[in-house]
């Protein structure tokens, strides 16, 4: 189950544990529906929380680069939270892994994001 939480002005995206592989055929139809939550989260301060994720591919990458582009356009801010060891390696062998901060869990990344809110 993806779950669309509102935790202090924030808005989080959390992958259940179905979510372990989200490869094109278990994240297709639902990645549009995070595309618009991220597209109208206001303030656009988004945590993807990845905890229970062990592998994402090209399909991922390219829905998080989609994301952080519509939120990055509305001045806002995309953080990874929980990102597991074996997913960072696919965002370090990509050379994208700078692109957002990452966070060990939920509340230190809203914790974060509190911090931009004006």
């Amino acid at each position: 189950m993806v779950n669309i939480l509102r935790q202090r002005e924030i808005t989080v995206i959390e992958l259940g544990p179905e979510y372990s592989n989200l490869s094109e055929s278990n994240l297709g139809k639902t990645s549009q529906q995070l595309i618009e939550v991220a597209k109208h989260a206001d303030p656009a301060l988004v945590v993807i929380d990845l905890s229970h994720t062990k592998y994402f591919g090209s399909y991922f990458i390219q829905f998080l680069i989609r994301t952080w582009k519509l939120i990055k356009k509305r001045d806002g801010t995309l953080v990874l939270a929980g990102l597991q060891p074996e997913c960072l390696d696919v965002l370090k062998r990509t050379k994208i892994d700078a692109l957002w901060e990452r966070f060990d869990n939920r509340d230190l990344a809203i914790d974060h994001l509190r911090t931009l809110i004006k």
